[in-house]
């Protein structure tokens, strides 16, 4: 089973990264194909406003699937220069602030706005641009192994789970797999980073269904366990052999099991995952046998008014419905 890549700002700044023609034309061709991906991207988000539910959940998909495919490239394009790629960062961070100063203004605009799902929303996106931010400041600094500045508060995990399940279950049934939640928990309210989080269940999900042959089931558990909330990932996939588990959660590592759809894996999204879940207090782990599929399991401490405070009515919320 492979990884999945989550470094938006390093999609995102291929948008402006120099092409010089010199470098030949195979690292032209591969940039080229960077942007065109990243840019169906955008444009695919902009018929959600336009039209029904159903192609927004599949212009999201095939964005996605446009993005992973143009990661895989990168890595037959020739070497090229760091400064160019520094300097692709830079201007990234650039554009960034506009980004940044835009949400701020449509949050004072906003401010008296009566739905709280619009402020969650505006909320959701400053952060992710914040961490953006950060991951940029790292890239200019090679500093790559500093850790993201999280922001924890109160997070109704059961609600993510529920939205991010109905959907994948559009993405699954593609391939005719079943995506099925198994839960009597109406609220998990847990201490976390509700971005962070949100992206440590997508590379779960991704995977179960990337690696979970046609007419497969995944199921998805949530669950009370005394001081904790524990989320439970499971498919009907090959499963891992010992030689594979050994190698989990590391960067850039394939392991052996191979997409079931011709989907592509660029061998981060598990050692992402792994790393936001130890970076927010808890633990992520993995069950298997070869040929009975695999249950990736994570646990997160309960949110405990006491221990980390009250919760804000903006931002320590329930995610937005789906």
């Amino acid at each position: 089973m492979g990884n999945r890549d989550s470094f938006a700002p390093v999609k995102a700044s291929i948008l402006f990264l120099p092409c010089p023609r010199e470098r030949g034309s195979a690292f032209a061709s591969g940039i080229d194909s960077l942007r065109w991906a990243v840019k169906s991207s955008m444009g695919e988000r902009r018929l959600r406003m336009t039209t029904p539910k159903q192609n927004v959940i599949a212009s999201i998909n095939t964005a996605k699937a446009n993005l992973e495919r143009a990661l895989i490239e990168v890595e037959h394009l020739p070497s090229f220069d760091p400064g160019a790629f520094r300097f692709a960062a830079h201007a990234m961070g650039n554009y960034l602030a506009v980004v940044q100063g835009s949400i701020q203004l449509l949050s004072r605009e906003l401010e008296d706005h009566p739905s709280a799902t619009v402020h969650r929303w505006l909320d959701g996106v400053q952060h992710a641009s914040n961490l953006m931010t950060q991951m940029i400041g790292q890239l200019l600094h090679s500093s790559s192994t500093a850790e993201l500045k999280l922001v924890c508060s109160k997070f109704d995990l059961a609600t993510l789970v529920l939205n991010a399940c109905q959907l994948y279950q559009h993405l699954a049934g593609e391939k005719n797999i079943g995506v099925t939640v198994e839960s009597s928990l109406r609220e998990a309210d847990v201490w976390a980073d509700g971005v962070a989080l949100a992206a440590v269940l997508d590379n779960l999900l991704s995977n179960a269904v990337k690696f979970s042959p046609p007419g497969k089931r995944i199921v998805v558990r949530l669950f009370s366990e005394s001081a904790h909330f524990v989320c439970n990932v499971q498919d009907e996939g090959p499963g891992l052999s010992e030689e594979d588990q050994r190698k989990l959660f590391q960067r850039g590592v394939r392991l052996s099991a191979v997409p079931t759809g011709g989907e592509p894996s660029t061998g981060y999204g598990l050692a992402v995952a792994k790393e936001l879940i130890d970076q927010l207090g808890g633990e992520l782990w993995c069950v298997s046998q070869l040929g009975e599929g695999a249950c990736f399991s994570f646990r997160l401490p309960r949110y405990v008014e006491d221990k980390h405070g009250p919760s804000q009515s903006k931002t320590d919320s329930k995610p937005p419905a789906s």
